[in-house]
């Protein structure tokens, strides 16, 4: 049986990797033991995943092919996004989507996204009669 901080910890390692130690504690909101992460290797379902280009070039963290094989998954897009969750009970509606990592897991409202471009040709026309 896993406790609940190696549940939480795998949930976010499968939605948010390559994910490091420290963005796993900001996401959590609590530090974890070393133990955690100890099981998910056990299990053979995490593992190392490179380092992130990041200063320190801390350790990432993914899953493995055993992870997928063991909850009969084909890749890691079988698994439900975040609105598939909700239906299903599993996730409070309240919660931020963005908990799950890339826009792979959440829906992006379209007019929610400034068009920067859909003025430029003005903008340019503004600067260059100002310079003059």
């Amino acid at each position: 049986k896993l406790s609940k901080a190696t549940i939480e910890t795998l949930a976010i390692i499968v939605y948010h990797q390559p994910v490091t130690r420290s963005e796993i504690e900001e996401i959590r909101g609590v530090s974890f033991s070393t133990g955690t992460m100890e099981v998910l290797f056990e299990l053979g379902w995490v593992k190392p995943a490179g380092r992130k280009d990041i200063p320190g070039k801390p350790l990432a963290y993914g899953t493995t092919e055993v992870f997928l094989s063991h909850f009969n998954l084909n890749s890691l897009e079988d698994l439900p996004n975040s609105d598939e969750l909700m239906a299903a009970g599993l996730i409070d509606s309240r919660i931020d989507s963005s908990i799950f990592g890339t826009t792979k897991f959440t829906k992006i409202e379209e007019n929610s996204k400034e068009n920067i471009y859909s003025n430029i040709d003005d903008m340019i026309g503004d600067t260059l009669k100002n310079d003059k």
